[in-house]
């Protein structure tokens, strides 16, 4: 009877060795790493002139890197900004100059106004809905 004691001792102190080597060894990693999702880009080019712009209605999708060409074909410095998004697109364009910005489209509407020296001029709509399913 003292034998099968002996060897259950052994089996157990074996077994205890084998599961903490076990635990040592490096972990795989099961998550996989993120892929960056591609945000679309809109060129999109502007004309001031005779205090307006050309084209006076313009859009891009929400989300997407707005690349923004202005040229100034007017006779003054224009002071160009896109009310609602001040933060990211406020200017001056020279004489005969031109100007380039690029900003993320974000907020979605269409009431975002274009803002030559201070009167407004045109529209940037961003298209895609702000009400998303399930959000009211």
């Amino acid at each position: 009877m003292t034998r099968c004691y002996r060897m259950l001792l052994l089996a157990t102190v074996g077994l205890g060795v084998v599961l903490g080597a076990l635990s040592r060894l490096p972990q795989r990693a099961t998550a996989r790493p993120e892929t960056p999702i591609a945000v679309p880009w809109v060129a999109l080019s502007l004309e001031i002139r005779d205090g307006g712009v050309a084209p006076e209605t313009c859009e891009a999708s929400k989300g997407s890197r707005v690349r923004l060409s202005v040229s100034n074909r007017g006779r003054a410095p224009a002071h160009l900004e896109l009310a609602g998004y001040e933060d990211r697109l406020k200017f001056e364009v020279a004489p005969g100059g031109s100007r380039m910005a690029e900003f993320l489209a974000d907020r979605p509407g269409d009431d975002f106004t274009w803002m030559i020296d201070g009167k407004p001029t045109g529209r940037f709509k961003v298209t895609g809905s702000h009400l998303v399913e399930g959000h009211r």
